[in-house]
């Protein structure tokens, strides 16, 4: 074997570098020979020698590693051990820090302080760290304000610090900054000892120096002058109105010069004043500007001396005086109002009222001027029966009260026992007390109840009337209507809810105006007229229209107001069919007109006047000039006295009678005292109940005081009724005329213990001339009750018979309460 094959035969068992060695240095020939004596490849020769190579190095790094390894654990076994000594050192200064009551902060670049130590809490420093770093919320916001700046430029420019900070809750502070080296430190140490008190009283010295300062500066903008005076009465100070008022140039000036404000009478009584007592009060006068003003001047005494201030008050008294006199204005003007208005004070006591007040509670002046209380007034107005009886006293006391409390006015409304109904609002005053205002609404609710009612009504008898009505708005839209309208023209209710056009309706109407010229208009005269823009030509016209069924209505075109117009249409043809009859009529009633008006006059002239001389002449043959009478003439005297006043009374009933047929009757409308009516109608048949020793009993008072009425003729009614009722009454009975108040009437009820009326006589006792003696004294001439109801319809009233064949007889007259005049009655 050659020593070449020697070589690669033993090169596996070298090392990686060996073999990469000799075919490094045999070159491409020791490479040939290699790869023909072993077989391989070439570029196979090269992986294994580059492996090799790797595994190498690989161990190479790892032997250098573990010897670095070694060495790192040596040094983290020492920084440990250097560690542990720095902590027990930093908590053993930490500690010392601690137990001198001392704070630091050290600062290291820009990053937040590390905090050492802590304050005693005598100095009211917080002990948490980041509340101690705000330095706003425990100091003076000055203080905080200066020492961030100082630790700013120590930061920043090491420019060290020292200052005390004072604060009201605690200890004195002094804060030092210093640096070492790198670092900036801040210390927080309290003060004690004589620098504390030190500290103390120059901070007390500075916050008294200012309030002085701001109480100067307020003093000296006050518009009022204000002074300062030693214990030897010298000025020491004023503020600037001062100076001004007495053309002072300066405050020096003036305590040099010791330029006085007020008069030298007026400074002694001050002086020997505040010998007495400490404060001086009193308005007092002097010279300002040429002008002498009032001034309300307070001097009061104190350690220094005495200080004193003098407001003026020349406006204020004229503003008072103005003020009064407006006052007594407005309680004039609040007198002569209806409305009742009273003023309580905080307390509930009376301070003002007008006459209105005193009126609608009819409180006596001198109890008013007595300053009563509300709730005093409360009792009294209880006890006399006037207030509310509709809840407990305790309840409207509450509620009384509860408005003197409240912020916001209050209203309510009272419903008084008497019938009246007052509207009560209170205002609470901004300087205490409440205001009430009582307003009496029971007319204005009698009136609206009086509209409400008629509104109905009209709206009720417009449903009910014959006629056709409509309205229609100023855009021509139909507003109301009834159902003759409807029925009339064909129109079905769906159509007319609607509210179509005048336009619509000709379109909608199934029975129209005849056609060829038999009826003077059209329907577009109604459009015409609904439409019409021009106020001027909207004039109320009417006229006849004849529909194509050949029914003749009357229409009217009615402006209204707000543009509205009002349609009317009235079926005339059977009018129209009696117009010719009445009209032959017509000459027969005016000739018994001028009969009946004859008669009349006849009736006047020829019986009233002969009965007039007969009473005059029976009074004169009574009166002692002609003589002395028998006893037996004396009795033919009365006979004829007696049957002449009869027969006068027949003749005017008659009259009476005959003036309400011809229509020219008139009542005279005024306010009837229904009680003082009621005893003259008693008055006048007294004697006559007397003689048949018949009890007469009148019972008004539930009818209230008055109504509207003629009061002869209710008068007359009453004394008829009366009369009739003494007729059939029986001796030893009682007559009861009684009045009560309804709703929209008066009530007079005569009532007798007679023998009644039967039920088939009730309807024939008004009749005229109709006399039913059975049970009477004696036969009238049956005008009596006839002329009762002839003036009780005439003020459109009612009468009402009750009665029975046993039971006595009640005849009620209802009178309304607003009568209407004949001529009202008769439309």
């Amino acid at each position: 074997m050659s020593n070449l094959e020697k070589r690669a035969v033993s090169a596996p068992r070298k090392s990686g570098w060996t073999a990469l060695a000799l075919v490094l240095s045999g070159g491409p020939a020791m490479a040939e020979e290699l790869e023909e004596s072993l077989g391989i490849a070439p570029n196979e020769i090269l992986y294994l020698a580059l492996f090799a190579l790797a595994i190498g190095t690989a161990m190479l790094v790892a032997v250098w590693l573990i010897r670095e390894r070694t060495v790192v654990a040596d040094e983290n076994e020492r920084l440990k051990a250097d560690l542990s000594d720095a902590r027990l050192e930093a908590e053993r200064r930490a500690a010392l820090l601690s137990q001198i009551d001392h704070r630091l902060l050290v600062y290291a670049g820009t990053d937040q302080p590390e905090i050492l130590g802590a304050l005693p809490a005598a100095t009211g420093a917080p002990a948490d760290e980041r509340r101690f770093l705000c330095y706003g919320d425990w100091m003076p916001r000055e203080a905080a304000q200066r020492l961030e700046a100082a630790v700013q430029r120590l930061c920043s420019l090491a420019e060290p610090f020292r200052m005390t900070i004072d604060h009201l809750e605690g200890q004195p502070v002094e804060a030092t900054g210093t640096t070492h080296g790198a670092l900036a430190v801040v210390r927080f140490s309290p003060l004690s000892g004589v620098r504390e008190e030190l500290s103390t009283l120059r901070a007390e010295h500075l916050r008294t120096r200012a309030m002085i300062d701001t109480i100067q500066a307020l003093c000296d903008s006050l518009p009022m002058p204000l002074w300062l005076r030693d214990r030897e009465r010298r000025l020491v100070w004023m503020n600037r109105a001062y100076c001004a008022a007495v053309d002072a140039a300066d405050v020096e000036a003036a305590t040099t010069a010791q330029v006085e404000f007020l008069q030298e009478q007026d400074r002694a009584a001050i002086a020997h004043a505040l010998l007495e007592s400490s404060v001086y009060r009193e308005r007092l006068t002097t010279v300002v500007d040429a002008d002498r003003r009032n001034f309300s001047v307070i001097e009061a005494a104190g350690p220094f001396g005495s200080a004193g201030v003098a407001v003026d008050v020349s406006e204020a008294e004229s503003v008072r005086r103005e003020l009064l006199q407006t006052m007594r204005s407005h309680g004039e003007t609040l007198d002569h109002l209806t409305t009742a208005v009273a003023r309580f004070d905080e307390k509930t006591q009376l301070t003002y009222h007008n006459a209105a007040f005193a009126k609608l509670f009819d409180l006596s002046a001198a109890y008013l001027d007595k300053a009563p209380d509300h709730v005093s007034i409360l009792d009294q107005l209880r006890s006399r029966g006037i207030l509310p009886e509709d809840r407990p006293l305790r309840d409207l006391k509450a509620e009384i009260l509860a408005a003197y409390r409240a912020t916001e006015p209050t209203d309510a409304l009272w419903h008084l026992a008497d019938g009246r109904t007052l509207r009560v609002f209170a205002s609470p005053q901004p300087t205490g007390g409440t205001t009430w205002v009582y307003e009496d609404l029971t007319e204005k609710l009698a009136l609206e109840s009086r509209l409400n009612a008629l509104v109905r009504l009209q709206g009720e008898t417009l449903d009910y009337l014959q006629e056709a009505v409509a309205v229609f708005g100023q855009d021509g839209r139909l507003r109301l209507s009834n159902p003759a309208f409807a029925e009339m023209w064909g129109l079905n209710s769906e159509f007319l809810d609607t509210k179509p056009h005048i336009k619509a309706l000709k379109d909608s109407i199934s029975i129209g105006i005849a056609p060829d010229g038999a009826s003077p208009i059209d329907w577009t005269t109604f459009s015409r007229a609904v439409t019409a823009f021009d106020e001027g030509a909207r004039e109320a016209t009417g006229g006849e229209v004849i529909l194509a069924d050949g029914t003749i209505h009357h229409y009217g075109i009615v402006p209204l107001p707000n543009g509205q117009t009002m349609l009317t249409f009235s079926d005339v043809s059977d009018a129209r069919r009696a117009e010719q009859m009445l009209l032959q009529r017509n000459e027969a009633l005016e000739m018994a007109d001028r009969i009946k008006t004859d008669f009349v006059q006849h009736v006047n002239y020829e019986l009233r006047s002969p009965l007039t001389n007969i009473i005059g002449f029976s009074a004169l043959l009574r009166s002692p000039e002609t003589g002395p009478l028998t006893e037996r003439q004396s009795e033919y005297l009365d006979y004829i006295s007696t049957s002449t006043s009869a027969l006068m009374t027949i003749v005017n009933d008659i009259l009476d009678l005959a003036t309400i047929d011809a229509g020219i009757m008139e009542l005279e409308l005024s306010e009837v005292d229904i009680a003082a009516t009621a005893e003259h109608a008693a008055d006048a048949i007294r004697d006559r109940l007397r003689e048949h020793e018949i009890g007469l009993k009148v019972d008004v008072v539930a009818a209230g005081a008055s109504f509207r009425a003629d009061e002869h003729r209710v008068m007359q009614v009453l004394f008829n009724l009366l009369s009739n009722a003494a007729n059939f009454a029986p001796s030893g009975s009682t007559v009861t005329l009684s009045a009560s108040r309804e709703t929209h009437s008066i009530v007079f009820r005569v009532r007798d213990e007679g023998p009644g009326i039967a039920p088939d006589q009730v309807t024939k006792i008004f009749e005229r001339f109709e006399s039913n003696p059975v049970g009477g004294r004696h036969s009238g001439a049956g005008l009596g009750l006839s002329i009762v109801k002839s003036f009780v319809e005439l003020h459109r009233g009612t009468v009402e018979v009750q009665s029975g064949a046993t039971r006595g007889t009640t005849i009620i007259c209802r009178f309304p309460i607003e009568a209407e005049s004949h001529r009202e009655a008769a439309e």
